[in-house]
């Protein structure tokens, strides 16, 4: 009898220890406890990005990393038709850690398509292939060309920059478009007292809603996405955002997924994505390959 009791209660007293450390799981770890549930293996970008955040919150397992990678490379010919897709596909695959992340489904050539893409230095059409493509390069243990720094240094507009790659683009400067163009140009080899990236910072800073956190394009509110590459931009830069970090955790629910505002669901997949890598203290790329990988 008293070896009963004393058994239930090792028993009990380890479920209070379980219960605790759940209770006091980081933000991230429970946004990518939510991740791994609700994020299926697929082909896609979203599939690609969700591999990123459960690398940056170590919550990739051997088995997962390779059932999830072997996924995007089944989908990548139909999903990697621009140079951001075919981007997010090499480094979803490197944050994978399984096999050549350079390589897709029957022998496609990631590296190769994306240099197709590229002229004078330019990626594709938007910010996030020039962006996206420059990180790559990166994540596969390489540098971006000259060209394509010199090209996005150059396109800097007035504060940042804007979707479409150009300072002359229609378009105003927004925290997406400039946050994504810091963490290309540091991960290329930019110094973080280049001009034009302490200006952009400075930019970026300045666009801060009330509530602590960034918007697209407004300042009214905190949207997670803008929020999460702000924090990682700045982090890319030297700096340590608290209060949009602050701002980003009022937007995760009980289960560990975030919401895009307090009072917008927006897609709780692609929110909580981009708040797990930033919360996780990690920026993009998240991970490169071990070794310089050889063709396909």
């Amino acid at each position: 009898m008293i070896r009963l009791l004393l058994t239930l209660s090792i028993v009990a007293t380890l479920g209070f220890v379980v219960a605790v450390t759940a209770a006091h799981a980081s933000p991230a770890s429970q946004g990518a406890a939510w991740l791994a549930k609700a994020s299926p293996a697929r082909g896609d970008g979203t599939a690609a990005d969700t591999l990123m955040a459960l690398r940056a919150a170590n919550r990739l397992g051997r088995a997962d990393a390779a059932r999830r990678a072997a996924a995007l490379r089944r989908g990548a010919p139909r999903y990697a038709t621009t140079a951001g897709a075919t981007a997010k596909v090499i480094l979803g695959l490197a944050a994978s850690g399984s096999g050549n992340p350079r390589c897709a489904a029957g022998r496609m050539d990631l590296l190769g398509r994306l240099q197709k893409t590229g002229r004078r230095g330019r990626y594709g059409n938007t910010i996030f292939d020039q962006t996206l493509g420059m990180m790559a390069w990166r994540a596969l243990r390489s540098k971006a060309p000259s060209s394509t720094v010199r090209m996005l240094l150059g396109a800097r507009g007035s504060g940042g920059w804007n979707f479409n790659v150009t300072a002359r683009g229609g378009r105003r400067d927004d925290v997406t478009s400039t946050a994504m163009a810091i963490m290309a140009l540091r991960t290329s080899g930019v110094s973080a007292r280049n001009g034009h990236l302490r200006g952009a910072l400075r930019w970026m800073l300045s666009q801060r809603a009330p509530s602590g956190g960034f918007a697209q394009d407004r300042r009214d509110r905190t949207e997670a996405n803008p929020t999460a590459l702000a924090i990682e931009a700045a982090r890319a830069m030297g700096y340590r955002d608290s209060r949009a970090t602050r701002a980003l955790r009022t937007l995760q629910r009980g289960d560990g997924s975030f919401l895009f505002t307090r009072t917008d669901t927006g897609s709780r997949l692609l929110a909580t994505n981009d708040a797990v890598i930033a919360l996780a203290g990690r920026t993009l790329p998240v991970a490169a390959a071990r070794a310089r990988p050889g063709r396909c």
